[in-house]
């Protein structure tokens, strides 16, 4: 039986329970969650492709922090389909910025703020969505042009 959830899959990567509710707590159920306490769960979670629509990704976990996770999945180019939001309580800009350079869409700083919380995961859903449609699209079209030309062919 096909699980017909069609709510957007979150996946919230961080080793503090609390700000994994509280996260939850912000965005409400108009998503589904999974969850992992450490980089290791999140990069076999994502290897086992369950259709990840967007990661938040904490900086400083145990056993794996959230760089080398970003940087596993530039190596695996699923950073290309999986758009990340790093949460973090630092707001050094070197370290966005080295964020931003491993491929991340966004960057929120706790504590916290529901409203930006809320906004930014709306914002990269939407965008994320908007591309896969336009993929699926010129996909469509590209395949009918061959159908076509290949009707052509055998007239």
């Amino acid at each position: 039986m096909k699980n017909m959830d069609k709510r957007q899959k979150i996946l919230i990567v961080d080793d503090s329970n609390l700000n994994r509710d509280i996260l939850k707590e912000i965005l409400g159920d108009t998503y589904n969650y999974l969850e992992a306490e450490n980089g290791n769960q999140a990069i076999q979670m994502i290897g086992e492709n369950i259709g990840i629509d967007l990661m938040l990704l904490d900086i400083n976990m145990p056993q794996m922090n959230g760089f080398e996770v970003l940087e596993i999945m530039k190596r695996s180019q699923c950073i290309a389909e999986t758009p990340v939001i790093m949460i973090s309580s630092e707001d050094a800009v070197d370290t966005m910025r080295k964020a931003y350079e491993l491929g991340i869409t966004d960057y929120i700083t706790r504590p916290f703020d529901s409203v930006i919380v809320k906004k930014r995961v709306q914002n990269t859903l939407g965008l994320y969505m908007n591309q896969k449609h336009l993929i699926n699209v010129v996909y469509d079209q590209v395949y009918e042009k061959e159908e076509n030309n290949n009707i052509m062919i055998r007239i």
